[in-house]
């Protein structure tokens, strides 16, 4: 007796995948990588963003604590330029673009070695949005060799305005014209608002005995 083999049958679909099926699929994995990028460029943007604004908000902070500590080392003391005259206490260029101040540095701990009193000079370029310092290591400078190079204290800065109070306690734009010249004196009060792009007015205030 004959045995019949019966094959098995084979259905279309078990064969494989069909084109259209093929393409689904790579339009799936199409879709996803191209979300995937998306997301990655948002964060590498985000990062990028975070990482401007932390260096901005450093260098801000160190502009305004050095800015800050020259104005509380402030000393009622006459600076004698090498090139003659005499400057008063604190100075203020009649652009407030620019001012100077007499400093004495603090002493730290007992016996130490405290450098004589100097001048300090702070000024704006409000075209480039920049802030220099720029030091005197004395008070009666021999050549103008002594002065230290202008550095740049930070950028993104649009503005600089500057007020003291008088000794009746007003408040007046600029410097107290009975201080101007050769007075050896400081102001009650001196206010400078630096104004940052970013930030906004950004006041620091110091008061005097």
């Amino acid at each position: 007796m004959s045995r019949r083999i019966i094959q098995p049958t084979t259905s279309p679909r078990s064969a494989g995948f069909t084109l259209m099926e093929l393409v689904v699929v790579l339009m799936i994995f199409a879709l996803v990588a191209v979300l995937g990028l998306q997301a990655l460029t948002g964060s590498l943007r985000a990062r990028d963003r975070i990482g401007e604004a932390d260096r901005a908000t450093s260098e801000l902070t160190f502009a305004l604590s050095l800015l800050r500590s020259d104005l509380e080392a402030a000393v009622p003391l006459l600076f004698y330029p090498p090139g003659g005259g005499i400057e008063s206490a604190f100075r203020i260029a009649p652009g407030q673009d620019e001012f100077a101040i007499s400093v004495s540095p603090a002493i730290r701990d007992p016996g130490e070695t405290v450098a004589p009193p100097g001048r300090v000079i702070w000024s704006i370029d409000r075209n480039a949005g920049k802030i220099y310092r720029q030091t005197w290591p004395v008070l009666i400078p021999a050549s103008p060799a002594l002065a230290a190079p202008k550095v740049e204290i930070g950028t993104g800065f649009t503005d600089l305005a500057i007020r003291t109070m008088t000794p009746a306690r007003l408040w007046v734009a600029g410097a107290d014209p009975d201080l101007l010249g050769t007075a050896a004196a400081l102001p009650l009060a001196i206010e400078i608002v630096i104004d940052s792009a970013r930030f906004g007015p950004l006041p620091t205030l110091v008061a005097y005995p």
